[in-house]
């Protein structure tokens, strides 16, 4: 499995994206810090929500960005957006928020 990290958020290629009805993130966003208000983005590539999935689809090489971690590459291809969580109590778990 390829797959690609850049602090709490894990790229991991798939061969295609969902059939289901799905809208386009304009923004770039994939991940939205709550406690520093930082984003994980990508430069150069479409973001698609599937609710609850993001992917990213990436025609040409793009980068994604942080203002807390490196930059990293992502080769061209599809990309399933995949949160890291934790979990709280037994009952509960949260997404790890930069």
């Amino acid at each position: 499995m390829e797959h690609y990290r850049q602090g709490d958020i894990l790229f991991v290629k798939v061969d295609k994206l969902p059939g289901n009805k799905r809208k386009q993130v304009k923004n770039g966003v994939v991940a939205l810090g709550e406690a520093t208000g930082h984003a994980h983005r990508v430069r150069d590539g479409h973001v698609w929500d599937f609710e609850p999935d993001l992917f990213v689809e990436a025609e040409v090489a793009t980068k994604v960005v942080h203002e807390e971690h490196n930059t990293i590459p992502l080769p061209k291809g599809i990309y399933k957006v995949v949160r890291q969580r934790e979990y709280v109590d037994d009952t509960a778990e949260r997404f790890v928020n930069d």
